[in-house]
């Protein structure tokens, strides 16, 4: 009989009470990680409380105790998540568990590769996955517990789904932030990379602040595209602040200055 993929050799998963999972937490321990230490964040509690720990547990034996070697963050946020499910009367979870055995250093080894060796996806391809999963009928709330962040982090990349095109490629590269760049989003795309364009000509770095600031419009006037400190004082000084015809351009003038207007 032809052996299927399902039917390959593969390595055996033990199912186990996370709370019988040990924790090195002594320094001098060779599978010790500071990391051990941090708290379960509630976003990943919550996520292991809807799906599961999904991906194995490596661990090792030492007599009786079995010592977590890679998954110490999804053992405490299962930890959490057992004392939450048990406290609201639903069953506690296991954690899949597979035994690797090794010198000190090779598990070392492998605690180490298994949190540095990691691609994370980059905000536009985590924008387009929260989109999809927002057309299947996920709620935010329910996006953001699939991808153990807050609501306000998947409201920024459902954001960047309205971005025009440069803006989207801009955020890919890397020139502009994707928290920057979804300040953008309530313009029309020609006004967006019109926006975009201006900050670049001006040579200011796209930072939230000055993307936030080319994204207002004061009096409808836009922001003076001028680089020189000096040249912004003549035209400031030129602008009379009782002409409301001014007033918007003497606004911005004075934005660019880090300074406000004089009673």
């Amino acid at each position: 009989m032809k052996k299927t993929a399902i039917d390959a050799q593969r390595g055996t998963i033990f199912m186990v009470a996370p709370e019988n999972l040990t924790l090195v937490t002594d320094p001098n321990h060779p599978l010790y990680d500071p990391r051990v230490h941090d708290v379960a964040e509630d976003s990943m509690v919550c996520n292991v409380m809807v799906y599961g720990v999904l991906e194995p547990i490596l661990v090792r034996k030492d007599g009786d105790k079995i010592e977590v070697v890679a998954g110490k963050h999804r053992v405490k946020a299962a930890i959490e998540a057992n004392r939450r499910l048990t406290a609201e009367g639903k069953q506690p979870i296991l954690v899949p568990t597979v035994i690797k055995k090794g010198s000190d250093a090779d598990l070392y080894g492998i605690l180490i590769s298994e949190n540095e060796i990691r691609k994370d996806d980059t905000p536009m391809a985590k924008s387009e996955k929260a989109r999809k999963l927002q057309n299947m009928g996920y709620s935010v709330q329910q996006i953001a517990v699939t991808f153990g962040v807050s609501r306000q982090a998947v409201d920024s990349w459902l954001m960047l789904q309205d971005l025009a095109q440069p803006i989207q490629e801009a955020v890919e590269k890397e020139e502009i932030s994707a928290t920057a760049a979804a300040k953008l989003a309530k313009f029309s795309r020609q006004e967006q990379v019109e926006r975009y364009e201006d900050l670049k000509k001006q040579e200011q770095p796209m930072t939230v602040s000055n993307v936030q600031q080319a994204a207002k419009s004061v009096d409808n006037v836009p922001a003076p595209r001028l680089k020189n400190r000096r040249e912004i004082e003549q035209k400031l000084a030129a602008a009379v602040p009782s002409d409301d015809h001014t007033k918007g351009y003497r606004a911005a003038l004075l934005w660019m200055l880090g300074r406000e207007e004089e009673e």
